[in-house]
């Protein structure tokens, strides 16, 4: 008796833990060509990017963003094919957080 719960409570495991993986990883988030997807998000969105760096992943993460409308796209690099921005996820409000130094984030010219 004790042993079939216990594999009950398995099945229900892996139907709330394996299945939503599954169904994630069958949807992966939209990628397009580098190049194109972030001269678009920053002449038809007017976002500029304000954040990138190396996720625990491996991946490179992208946060671009408009100060006038206040859209943002967090957007990712995977190393498999680095030619392709993944978008991840996007919002319409939020706000910068000001630097250790109290400064705000400051514009950089673009090294790629």
């Amino acid at each position: 008796m004790l042993g079939k719960r216990v594999r009950n409570i398995l099945y229900m495991v892996v139907l709330m833990v394996v299945l939503p993986l599954t169904a994630y990883a069958q949807n992966p988030a939209p990628c397009r060509d580098r190049d194109k997807a972030i001269t678009y998000l920053e002449n038809v969105h007017g976002e500029e990017l304000v954040f990138r760096g190396i996720s625990t992943r491996g991946h490179v993460t992208l946060i671009h963003f408009n100060s006038n409308t206040g859209e943002w796209t967090a957007s990712i690099i995977r190393t498999q094919n680095p030619t392709l921005l993944c978008g991840v996820d996007n919002g319409g409000t939020g706000e910068i957080m000001a630097n250790g130094d109290g400064s705000t984030l400051k514009k950089k010219k673009k090294t790629w």
